[in-house]
């Protein structure tokens, strides 16, 4: 597996995990007629087993569900794909008459990112930019899912997003993986080399990310030593 697509992958289980807590910070309301989400629960359920729920729930909190977060039951029966796509739906209409709700583009960018709609989560998060403007973990969040439109690489717009998610922290882990993995993808060893390098001094080695890229490092390596 590749950095990028280790990345994605990461990226995929937070967007899973992570869905529900933006929006119960900013206790969006739902439309007209429903219920504030500032009374849901702001538990935060790290497991990738129970994410999908959590999507469900998280909607549920940003549309202004009057039935609230319970029963337990309830919410694992609300992780049927039409039932969360109908969810998403009603997210993205709202949106449409709340334009300026960043909270609530953030939310639906990483629902679209549940269902792999990358292309409506990429237009998603440039919304995100427009109005929250850049920090590091939003362009690296941008960079991949643009990524995964374009079959999984990441040349042309989605290098600048990690360039300038560089530009703003230069010791962000995430943004100097994929830098690498974007200079490996035009057969750049070196190139791909110095980021990695770059966060084995700044990850612990025995920790899964220092482990990955050292892992990546070597087969960089072996890979320029066969070519030679």
């Amino acid at each position: 597996m590749t950095v990028f697509l280790i990345a994605a992958a990461v990226m995929a289980a937070f967007a899973l995990a992570l869905v529900l807590p933006p929006l119960l910070r900013t206790s969006v309301a739902g439309p007209a007629g429903g219920e504030s989400a500032g009374n849901a629960s702001r538990a935060t359920a790290w497991s990738v087993a129970v994410a999908v729920p959590l999507v469900a729930a998280g909607l549920y909190a940003a549309l202004g569900n009057p039935r609230g977060l319970e029963p337990a039951a309830e919410q694992a029966g609300l992780a049927a794909p039409p039932r969360i796509e109908a969810m998403v739906a009603r997210l993205a209409a709202r949106l449409k008459e709340q334009p300026q709700d960043a909270a609530g583009w953030r939310m639906l960018a990483r629902s679209y990112e549940t269902l792999r709609r990358f292309d409506a989560a990429a237009d998603a998060y440039r919304r995100v930019v427009a109005l929250e403007g850049e920090s590091a973990d939003l362009l690296v969040d941008y960079a991949v899912v643009l990524g995964m439109t374009q079959n999984q690489r990441l040349t042309g717009g989605p290098e600048k997003l990690v360039e300038r998610a560089l530009a703003l922290e230069a010791n962000h882990v995430q943004a100097l993986a994929l830098l690498g993995s974007a200079a490996l993808e035009r057969g750049d060893y070196e190139a791909a080399r110095r980021p990695w390098r770059k966060i084995l001094a700044l990850v612990p080695a025995d920790s899964d990310i220092g482990r990955q890229i050292a892992d990546s490092v070597a087969r960089v390596d072996a890979r320029e030593a066969e070519s030679r």
